[in-house]
């Protein structure tokens, strides 16, 4: 903050390429460029950003060598050694961090080892505007993508670069916390559970400098991601901007670039993924990357997330009506389509790509009639 306690309106940018930049030195924006794409040049340092990416994007399958380590005392004739190690794994699925503060290790989420990924994945990310951190904020962004690589973007101390002072909290789906490493892995990195209770405690709580990162679009725009096609389709929901009012939390607008990029997909016939997906809260798709691993596509565009104008909410509404819901549903909205339309070509994406917003399924009739009337506004 400025010593009139002012927050100063900068544009920061950090970059691990060297290429679609969306600003550069000189080029009249003022905006002020961190470069970290000098990295080693030798083939030991390609090989530990794979070896790395392949560590930690491939999380849901921790679960192997956390049932070998437990295994391994039994195998070697001490069972009472595997017995002790499931009773005290047992035991952290009852503390219910992830409906809680969750269970955040700094030394993970912001060591510096995530810069092997972001290296490889080419980031960049913008933020428009510095943000208060005495305020609370709903970080909203679209689009979910397959694996939400934007989430590489926040880690290794940069999302602390970007906001100083803001601590965030990620929700995630239930499903994560179910599985054994990747609950761990989700709750290292500041995950937790997508349930309006759980964010309405976490803004509640005694830490003024709490915040919550969301993904609006959730699941369903998984489905919609499609690396051939000239539009990127985004899902609509409401649930938080209500929620955002409720809490008197300013929303961030955040879109990301190049998700799409990131994986080949096999098309699986619509009613079987919404059929699971309806009953057992599980997306199901087939896709691959690298060496047909969940390892990033390098597609030359790299992936970028912009942070854009927060929307200001003044004070706690109890009771928000439907028409406050909807004034805020289309300024978020009107704002992440100023983003995606002031940076696609910057980062590569053709002049004729569309933004093209849906509104979600299971929608009241009033809803469904402002949301509609939005979509045809783009």
């Amino acid at each position: 903050m400025t010593s009139d306690g002012k927050v100063p309106n900068k544009i920061l940018q950090l970059s691990f390429r060297s290429h679609h930049n969306a600003y550069k030195n000189g080029d009249g924006s003022g905006a002020e460029i961190h470069d970290f794409s000098s990295k080693p040049t030798g083939s030991w340092y390609k090989w530990c950003q794979i070896l790395f990416g392949l560590v930690v994007i491939h999380y849901f399958l921790w679960f192997i060598p956390l049932c070998l380590i437990i295994y391994l005392p039994y195998w070697l004739g001490y069972p009472f050694i595997s017995g002790m190690l499931i009773g005290w794994y047992t035991v952290t699925y009852f503390t219910k961090d992830e409906i809680r503060l969750g269970r955040q290790w700094e030394l993970f989420r912001s060591n510096r080892l995530w810069k092997l990924l972001q290296h490889y994945i080419e980031i960049e990310i913008i933020r428009e505007v510095s943000l208060d951190p005495t305020r609370k904020y709903f970080f909203a962004h679209h689009p979910h993508g397959i694996l939400i690589l934007t989430r590489i973007a926040s880690y290794g101390g940069i999302f602390e670069n970007l906001f100083p002072g803001v601590e965030v909290r990620g929700l995630a789906a239930t499903p994560m916390f179910n599985l054994p490493g990747c609950r761990e892995v989700c709750l290292w990195l500041g995950g937790v559970r997508a349930d309006k209770f759980v964010g309405v405690n976490l803004l509640r709580t005694k830490n003024p400098n709490l915040s919550l990162y969301v993904f609006p679009g959730g699941s369903d725009e998984i489905f919609e991601t499609e690396k051939e096609s000239k539009e990127t389709v985004i899902i609509s929901r409401k649930g938080f901007i209500r929620l955002a009012l409720e809490e008197g939390a300013d929303i961030v607008p955040s879109f990301g670039f190049g998700e799409k990029d990131a994986y080949h997909k096999f098309t699986i016939p619509k009613f079987v993924t919404n059929f699971i997906l309806k009953n057992f809260k599980l997306p199901i798709l087939i896709f691959w990357g690298k060496f047909f691993t969940l390892l990033p596509l390098k597609g030359g565009k790299g992936l970028s997330v912009v942070y854009g104008q927060p929307i200001r909410i003044e004070k706690p509404v109890t009771h928000p009506s439907d028409e406050l819901v909807n004034e805020i549903y289309v300024k978020y909205y009107d704002e992440i389509k100023n983003l995606f339309g002031k940076y696609k070509i910057k980062y590569g994406y053709d002049k004729s790509e569309k933004l093209i917003i849906k509104e979600a399924r299971l929608k009241t009739k009033s809803t469904q009639n402002v949301s509609a009337q939005h979509v045809k506004e783009n």
